[in-house]
């Protein structure tokens, strides 16, 4: 994993926390810590100013392949394999103990495939989770109940946004298309090509 200065793009140094690859990161709230997921199914919480291992945060289940971070707390929302998406704290109430699991705040129900995708509503209110299946679920992050599924996609989903407003909720996937729900209802608001191939350049792989 390299860590960079925004600024300058300069690499400030490069960790190997994890034993397998490293598939998602985010920061915590004011950005001196961070969370690394991957294929070792340790979701890694790091010192962010030189890249110190600190603690694994969850107990270890499935390969991890996506993460994602309450917009005001050190709250984490991770997924992978085992389908389910696990809401954790960043800061531990208690001594570490072996297969501890007090970082735990809520378990969400189990998806109809391997999680790919995870995202925070802007208020923190909702959480957004896709992934091989085609549909895209939101759930209410205090109480874990599902409040709508998004229909549209023709297969697995890659990547998924809430607008700044957290009304619309953007998903991209193995089609192809980018689709914009509204995240009150679900429905679709419309759907698009985001970079458009012509024949030729499509027999090329984009080539002109």
């Amino acid at each position: 994993m390299h860590v960079f200065e925004t600024a300058t793009a300069k690499e400030l140094y490069k960790i190997g926390n994890h034993e397998n690859w490293v598939l998602a990161t985010v920061f915590g709230v004011d950005s001196k810590r961070f969370v690394s997921t991957g294929r070792d199914r340790a979701a890694k919480l790091i010192d962010a100013s030189s890249g110190a291992f600190l603690e694994n945060l969850n107990l270890l289940r499935g390969e991890l392949l996506a993460v994602a971070r309450h917009p005001k707390q050190d709250l984490i929302v991770i997924g992978g394999e085992e389908r389910y998406p696990y809401i954790y704290l960043m800061d531990r109430p208690r001594n570490m103990k072996i297969a501890d699991d007090t970082t735990l705040v809520r378990k969400l129900e189990r998806q109809d495939g391997a999680i790919t995708a995870l995202d925070w509503s802007p208020d923190g209110s909702r959480i957004a989770v896709a992934g091989a299946s085609p549909n895209v679920n939101l759930y209410d992050a205090a109480t874990g109940e599902r409040k709508a599924s998004c229909q549209g996609h023709a297969a697995g989903i890659y990547t998924l946004s809430f607008s700044p407003d957290g009304a619309q909720l953007a998903t991209a996937g193995f089609d192809g298309k980018v689709r914009i729900y509204s995240t009150s209802d679900c429905k679709l608001a419309r759907s698009f090509i985001p970079v458009p191939l012509s024949a030729g350049a499509a027999q090329t792989g984009g080539m002109q």
